[in-house]
């Protein structure tokens, strides 16, 4: 949206005077001058800080040793082993896991391989991982070299994948082993009751061919009903006999077309390049992080008083301008639902004040990106519990509201709070398609508001920053900014967790919520070095809980005028 569309196109002049008029010279807020001379005064400082970067990043480069991780994966599948019935019983990943990482496994990769290394030794360089949606082990092994790395990693998928089957199969051959010893003793039976009806056969035709008259034939009748006899006994054992013969048929064919209960699905290449930052970057690193560390020392030793006490300090801590100020919700909307002020119906003072500050607010960005082109920003805060989702939230509510179309993604996978604040549930979203192993596919959930898609975190993965500071995460955002014309990120405060840094590179800025009951000057200067060691582009700072405004009796009438009239047009 450009500033000619928009509803609140009048306000941009004041959030221009917001913007450039704090930093022109004001008493207290220091200006070229006054960096240049703490600069100077510590120049040896400075250096000296940045050549201790640069010594330290070559140490550690030099006495660091190369380590490469091979990577093997393992499908699981159901096993007849400790099936009471027919059913195959289902894996449990987390033992399956438990047994590729142990000390049997081991021993049968030391036997295999003829090695001489302790078992522990192994197990320490591996790691079995898998997630809970998949049937997948992932193992990872990790050693100096890269050959070794491979072999181990492949051996020990080997031997477990051999367990598990031989398991398997030596359960089948049990399960045939005893229909073939339940075969036995009626087979041994009917031999015996098959030589004793050619007896009564015999007999029977040697009476036979005797005269009529013969007193020995009145035995055959006798003799018939005792063969006869023998035969049903005979054929009552051939048909326990053919029942355990059918059963060791079923479970042969049952052997034969049920899968394997392990089977690798992917054998470990020779790893090309070790774990970890290269030289170069190192060196790059600690060059750079020196001479930041050292020009921040030199400023935070000239300026002793680190209170921030009004917006020009806080410029000055964060090196932005003020793009807004939102008052206290009061008791009843700090949290869930009712939070999300800008959908309340409610008609206090309070909530209409915060309401106002957050259109105010809304101008403000959207000032921004039709200066600046800015699509896509980061909202976070210096520590938890600072408001930093509550507002991203209410200014999302508030672009859409105003016609702007808003992508909401919530990245705080560690934290996540927007699926709370919209009664979202949060099975699937950035964390499941970030991942690479799972669905790519983003959700992009409505929430009832025009113009307003959210994407929830989903479950939390293994190392959220990584995931924040991928290429995948770079296009999303891309694809994002495609479709609509505003996206706001939701990450976890920058001194808790180095994902907003990492995250930085895929939007065009960040806006950093400022909390005034609880962020001094200090922290705002550690929260901007670490996005400055990110490359990050600040944007602006929002004041939150900011008291500064008159309450009370102290309030003008004019105030108390607006609200009503805003309260009336609410209801």
């Amino acid at each position: 949206m450009t500033p000619a569309t928009s509803p609140d196109f009048p306000e941009h002049a004041e959030c221009k005077t917001l913007m450039y008029e704090a930093n022109q010279g004001g008493g207290d807020t220091p200006g070229l001058e006054d960096y240049l001379r703490a600069l100077q005064k510590r120049k040896w400082l400075v250096l000296a800080v940045t050549a201790l970067g640069l010594l330290l990043a070559f140490a550690y480069t030099n006495q660091r040793t190369d380590t490469y991780e091979a990577v093997a994966k393992v499908r699981v599948a159901p096993s007849p082993v400790g099936a009471v019935d027919a059913r195959l019983v289902q894996p449990n990943l987390e033992t399956e896991r438990e047994v590729l990482d142990s000390l049997p496994t081991a021993n049968t990769v030391i036997r295999d391989l003829g090695l001489t290394t302790p078992p522990n030794d192994l197990l320490r360089e591996l790691t079995v991982q898998f997630r809970p949606d998949s049937d997948v082990l992932t193992a990872a092994f990790k050693d100096e070299s890269p050959a070794r790395a491979e072999e181990l990693v492949n051996a020990f998928i080997k031997a477990y994948v051999d367990d598990r089957n031989a398991q398997a199969t030596d359960f089948y051959e049990s399960q045939l082993q005893g229909f073939a010893d339940a075969q036995t003793l009626p087979a041994e039976e009917l031999q015996t009751i098959n030589s004793q009806i050619a007896d009564f056969d015999a007999e029977i035709g040697r009476i036979a061919s005797l005269p009529g008259d013969d007193p020995e034939r009145t035995r055959l009748g006798e003799l018939n009903s005792q063969r006869a006899d023998l035969r049903q006994q005979a054929n009552a054992l051939r048909n326990q006999i053919r029942v355990e013969e059918q059963g060791a048929a079923d479970v042969r064919r049952e052997q034969a077309s049920r899968t394997l209960p392990a089977a690798i699905l992917q054998n470990a290449d020779t790893p090309q390049h070790p774990i970890g930052l290269g030289a170069t970057t190192l060196l790059l690193g600690g060059l750079v992080g020196g001479l930041i560390a050292g020009i921040l020392g030199a400023f935070i030793l000239d300026r002793l008083d680190t209170s921030a006490r009004d917006e020009g300090d806080i410029e000055l801590a964060a090196g932005a301008s003020v793009l807004g100020s939102i008052p206290m919700f009061g008791f009843g909307s700090r949290s869930g639902a009712a939070a999300l002020v800008m959908l309340s119906s409610g008609k206090s003072a309070g909530l209409q004040r915060a309401r106002e500050s957050f259109r105010r607010l809304r101008t403000s960005v959207l000032y921004l990106s039709a200066m600046n082109g800015t699509k896509s920003v980061i909202i976070t805060s210096a520590q938890p519990g600072e408001g930093k989702s509550v507002n991203a939230a209410n200014l999302a509510i508030a672009l859409a509201q105003g016609g702007t179309k808003v992508a909401l993604v919530s990245a705080d996978m560690r934290r996540p709070t927007i699926e709370g604040l919209f009664g979202v549930r949060n099975t699937h979203g950035l964390s499941v398609a970030l991942d690479g192993q799972g669905n790519s596919d983003v959700p992009l959930i409505s929430v009832g508001v025009e113009n307003l898609a959210i994407i929830p975190a989903g479950p939390m993965p293994e190392r959220p920053g990584e995931l924040l500071g991928s290429a995948t995460f770079e296009s999303l955002i891309q694809r994002l900014e495609d479709m609509y014309d505003f996206v706001i990120v939701d990450t976890p405060p920058v001194l808790a967790a180095a994902d907003a840094g990492a995250a930085a590179a895929a939007v065009d800025g960040v806006i950093l919520l400022v909390d005034t009951a609880r962020t001094d000057t200090s922290t705002l200067l550690k929260v901007r070095s670490d996005l400055d060691r990110a490359g990050a582009n600040v944007l602006g700072t929002v004041l939150n809980r900011d008291r500064s405004s008159p309450t009370g009796r102290f309030r003008s009438r004019y105030d108390y005028s607006y609200e009503k009239a805003a309260a009336g047009i609410a209801s």
